[in-house]
Protein backbone atom coordinates (compact mmCIF):
# COMPACT_ATOMS: atom_id res chain seq x y z
CA UNK A 1 0.00 0.00 0.00
CA UNK A 2 1.15 3.84 -1.11
CA UNK A 3 0.70 5.67 2.06
CA UNK A 4 3.33 8.55 1.98
CA UNK A 5 4.20 11.11 -0.23
CA UNK A 6 6.32 14.24 -0.89
CA UNK A 7 5.68 17.08 -2.99
CA UNK A 8 9.20 18.75 -4.60
CA UNK A 9 8.61 22.19 -3.91
CA UNK A 10 11.92 23.74 -4.32
CA UNK A 11 12.26 24.58 -8.33
CA UNK A 12 12.72 28.45 -8.83
CA UNK A 13 10.06 28.74 -11.69
CA UNK A 14 12.48 30.66 -14.10
CA UNK A 15 10.70 30.01 -17.14
CA UNK A 16 7.73 31.98 -15.11
CA UNK A 17 9.37 35.60 -14.40
CA UNK A 18 8.82 37.78 -13.23
CA UNK A 19 5.55 36.02 -12.10
CA UNK A 20 8.38 34.07 -9.69
CA UNK A 21 10.58 36.91 -8.96
CA UNK A 22 8.43 37.37 -5.85
CA UNK A 23 6.00 33.88 -5.25
CA UNK A 24 7.43 30.39 -6.15
CA UNK A 25 5.32 28.98 -8.38
CA UNK A 26 3.83 26.46 -6.63
CA UNK A 27 1.89 29.45 -5.04
CA UNK A 28 0.42 31.13 -8.20
CA UNK A 29 -3.54 30.43 -7.40
CA UNK A 30 -6.21 28.59 -10.08
CA UNK A 31 -9.74 29.49 -9.18
CA UNK A 32 -9.33 29.73 -5.16
CA UNK A 33 -6.71 27.56 -4.50
CA UNK A 34 -2.66 27.71 -4.99
CA UNK A 35 -1.33 24.60 -7.13
CA UNK A 36 0.49 23.79 -4.17
CA UNK A 37 -2.76 23.28 -1.90
CA UNK A 38 -4.59 21.71 -4.65
CA UNK A 39 -2.07 18.85 -4.27
CA UNK A 40 -2.16 18.69 -0.71
CA UNK A 41 -6.00 18.30 -0.71
CA UNK A 42 -5.84 15.81 -3.17
CA UNK A 43 -2.88 13.96 -1.57
CA UNK A 44 -4.97 14.39 2.37
CA UNK A 45 -8.17 13.38 0.44
CA UNK A 46 -6.56 9.91 -0.30
CA UNK A 47 -5.36 9.29 3.35
CA UNK A 48 -1.74 10.00 2.20
CA UNK A 49 0.64 10.45 5.88
CA UNK A 50 3.46 11.61 6.01
CA UNK A 51 3.01 14.22 3.70
CA UNK A 52 6.65 15.61 3.05
CA UNK A 53 7.43 19.36 1.11
CA UNK A 54 10.60 20.35 -0.14
CA UNK A 55 11.34 23.77 -0.45
CA UNK A 56 14.41 26.41 -1.32
CA UNK A 57 12.86 29.22 -3.30
CA UNK A 58 10.79 31.47 -0.46
CA UNK A 59 10.52 28.73 1.94
CA UNK A 60 8.85 30.76 4.55
CA UNK A 61 5.93 31.50 1.94
CA UNK A 62 5.31 27.86 1.41
CA UNK A 63 5.64 27.52 5.08
CA UNK A 64 2.69 30.68 5.47
CA UNK A 65 0.91 28.72 2.84
CA UNK A 66 0.56 25.29 4.27
CA UNK A 67 -0.16 26.60 8.02
CA UNK A 68 -3.62 25.49 8.13
CA UNK A 69 -2.25 21.61 7.14
CA UNK A 70 0.54 21.55 9.26
CA UNK A 71 -1.16 18.33 11.17
CA UNK A 72 -0.50 16.79 7.69
CA UNK A 73 2.55 18.49 6.07
CA UNK A 74 6.16 18.32 7.25
CA UNK A 75 8.25 20.95 5.51
CA UNK A 76 11.88 20.77 4.68
CA UNK A 77 14.05 24.03 4.06
CA UNK A 78 17.09 22.78 1.63
CA UNK A 79 19.92 25.16 2.19
CA UNK A 80 21.31 24.43 -1.71
CA UNK A 81 18.76 23.29 -3.94
CA UNK A 82 19.56 19.52 -4.35
CA UNK A 83 17.30 19.08 -7.32
CA UNK A 84 14.18 16.40 -7.24
CA UNK A 85 16.10 13.22 -6.84
CA UNK A 86 18.86 14.68 -4.03
CA UNK A 87 15.56 16.47 -1.98
CA UNK A 88 14.10 12.77 -2.25
CA UNK A 89 17.32 11.08 -1.05
CA UNK A 90 17.82 13.61 1.54
CA UNK A 91 14.47 13.02 3.27
CA UNK A 92 15.29 10.00 3.06
CA UNK A 93 18.59 9.82 5.12
CA UNK A 94 17.36 12.16 7.71
CA UNK A 95 14.01 9.96 8.55
CA UNK A 96 11.00 12.51 7.06
CA UNK A 97 10.46 9.02 4.85
CA UNK A 98 10.46 5.56 5.09
CA UNK A 99 12.86 3.69 3.17
CA UNK A 100 10.53 0.48 4.02
CA UNK A 101 7.56 1.21 1.26
CA UNK A 102 6.97 2.58 -1.68
CA UNK A 103 6.70 6.61 -2.05
CA UNK A 104 4.08 8.67 -3.92
CA UNK A 105 5.87 11.75 -5.92
CA UNK A 106 4.00 14.99 -6.95
CA UNK A 107 5.56 17.68 -8.63
CA UNK A 108 4.07 20.60 -6.83
CA UNK A 109 2.96 22.79 -9.98
CA UNK A 110 1.14 20.53 -12.04
CA UNK A 111 -2.61 20.47 -11.86
CA UNK A 112 -5.25 18.46 -13.08
CA UNK A 113 -8.93 17.38 -12.29
CA UNK A 114 -10.61 14.07 -10.93
CA UNK A 115 -12.58 13.84 -13.88
CA UNK A 116 -13.49 10.39 -14.31
CA UNK A 117 -11.96 9.20 -10.80
CA UNK A 118 -8.99 9.92 -8.51
CA UNK A 119 -5.55 10.24 -10.38
CA UNK A 120 -3.76 9.57 -7.14
CA UNK A 121 -5.83 5.89 -6.85
CA UNK A 122 -4.92 5.10 -10.10
CA UNK A 123 -0.80 5.41 -9.74
CA UNK A 124 -1.30 3.73 -6.42
CA UNK A 125 -3.75 0.88 -7.51
CA UNK A 126 -1.41 -0.14 -10.22
CA UNK A 127 1.75 -0.14 -8.39
CA UNK A 128 3.39 -3.71 -8.09
CA UNK A 129 6.44 -3.85 -5.58
CA UNK A 130 7.74 -7.17 -6.90
CA UNK A 131 8.91 -5.84 -10.26
CA UNK A 132 8.16 -1.86 -10.04
CA UNK A 133 10.83 0.44 -9.33
CA UNK A 134 8.73 3.07 -11.00
CA UNK A 135 5.50 4.10 -11.73
CA UNK A 136 4.24 7.23 -14.30
CA UNK A 137 1.36 8.78 -14.12
CA UNK A 138 1.37 9.21 -18.40
CA UNK A 139 -0.67 11.44 -20.82
CA UNK A 140 -0.84 11.82 -24.69
CA UNK A 141 1.27 14.36 -25.44
CA UNK A 142 -1.60 15.88 -27.76
CA UNK A 143 -4.22 15.64 -24.56
CA UNK A 144 -1.75 17.42 -22.54
CA UNK A 145 -3.22 21.30 -22.59
CA UNK A 146 -0.35 23.85 -22.99
CA UNK A 147 1.91 21.33 -23.75
CA UNK A 148 4.23 21.73 -26.96
CA UNK A 149 7.63 19.33 -26.37
CA UNK A 150 8.55 16.23 -27.67
CA UNK A 151 7.03 13.60 -25.50
CA UNK A 152 9.08 11.50 -23.08
CA UNK A 153 8.03 7.71 -23.76
CA UNK A 154 5.93 5.03 -24.98
CA UNK A 155 4.58 1.96 -23.59
CA UNK A 156 5.52 -1.32 -24.35
CA UNK A 157 3.03 -2.89 -26.79
CA UNK A 158 2.06 -6.07 -25.07
CA UNK A 159 -1.33 -7.61 -23.42
CA UNK A 160 -0.65 -7.79 -20.02
CA UNK A 161 -2.17 -5.34 -17.37
CA UNK A 162 1.48 -3.55 -16.63
CA UNK A 163 3.19 -1.77 -19.39
CA UNK A 164 6.98 -0.78 -19.21
CA UNK A 165 8.18 1.99 -20.38
CA UNK A 166 10.32 2.26 -23.32
CA UNK A 167 12.24 4.90 -25.50
CA UNK A 168 10.80 5.71 -28.87
CA UNK A 169 12.39 8.54 -31.60
CA UNK A 170 8.97 10.16 -31.85
CA UNK A 171 7.29 9.49 -28.37
CA UNK A 172 4.02 10.24 -27.64
CA UNK A 173 3.57 10.21 -24.31
CA UNK A 174 4.44 12.72 -21.77
CA UNK A 175 5.27 12.61 -17.58
CA UNK A 176 3.31 14.35 -15.85
CA UNK A 177 4.77 15.18 -12.78
CA UNK A 178 2.97 12.46 -11.00
CA UNK A 179 4.87 9.05 -9.86
CA UNK A 180 5.94 6.03 -7.06
CA UNK A 181 9.35 4.87 -6.29
CA UNK A 182 10.48 1.96 -4.71
CA UNK A 183 13.05 4.50 -2.16
CA UNK A 184 15.84 1.08 -2.34
CA UNK A 185 16.90 1.93 -5.33
CA UNK A 186 18.83 5.27 -3.89
CA UNK A 187 20.47 3.17 -1.12
CA UNK A 188 23.76 3.28 -3.36
CA UNK A 189 23.20 6.97 -4.83
CA UNK A 190 26.63 9.06 -3.73
CA UNK A 191 25.62 11.65 -5.62
CA UNK A 192 23.57 14.85 -3.24
CA UNK A 193 22.39 16.72 -6.11
CA UNK A 194 20.98 14.59 -8.83
CA UNK A 195 17.60 14.69 -10.81
CA UNK A 196 15.44 11.82 -10.72
CA UNK A 197 15.19 12.05 -14.34
CA UNK A 198 18.53 10.41 -14.04
CA UNK A 199 16.97 7.45 -12.00
CA UNK A 200 14.12 7.56 -14.58
CA UNK A 201 16.15 6.64 -17.72
CA UNK A 202 18.09 3.88 -15.50
CA UNK A 203 14.30 2.31 -14.59
CA UNK A 204 13.39 2.44 -18.59
CA UNK A 205 17.24 0.92 -19.67
CA UNK A 206 16.86 -1.77 -17.13
CA UNK A 207 12.99 -2.59 -17.60
CA UNK A 208 11.79 -1.93 -14.00
CA UNK A 209 10.06 1.23 -14.77
CA UNK A 210 6.33 1.55 -15.86
CA UNK A 211 3.40 3.77 -16.91
CA UNK A 212 0.25 4.60 -17.11
CA UNK A 213 -2.11 6.51 -19.10
CA UNK A 214 -4.13 9.13 -17.11
CA UNK A 215 -7.91 10.04 -18.77
CA UNK A 216 -8.09 12.93 -16.56
CA UNK A 217 -7.72 16.53 -17.86
CA UNK A 218 -4.03 17.60 -17.12
CA UNK A 219 -2.56 21.04 -17.72
CA UNK A 220 0.84 22.09 -18.27
CA UNK A 221 2.02 25.11 -16.65
CA UNK A 222 5.33 25.97 -18.19
CA UNK A 223 4.83 29.95 -18.38
CA UNK A 224 2.61 32.42 -17.58
CA UNK A 225 1.05 32.52 -21.18
CA UNK A 226 -0.44 28.77 -20.21
CA UNK A 227 -1.41 29.67 -16.81
CA UNK A 228 -3.38 32.53 -18.49
CA UNK A 229 -4.87 30.01 -20.58
CA UNK A 230 -6.06 27.56 -18.11
CA UNK A 231 -7.36 30.47 -15.79
CA UNK A 232 -9.49 31.59 -19.31
CA UNK A 233 -11.12 27.77 -18.96
CA UNK A 234 -12.49 28.87 -15.97
CA UNK A 235 -11.22 24.82 -14.42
Amino acid sequence: MVKQAMIFAAGMGKRMYPLTETTPKPLVKINKDSLLVNNIKKLIKNNFDPIVINTFHFPEKIIDEVKDFKNYVNIVIEEVRLETGGGLLNCLKNNHLSWESPILLLNSDVYWIDNFYASIELISENWNSEFMDLILCMKNKKDLFGYNGNGDFELFKNKSKYKKLVFSNTPNLVFTGLQIINPKILKEKKEKIFSLKEVIMEGVKTGKAYGIIDRNPWFHIGTVKDLEGIRKLSV
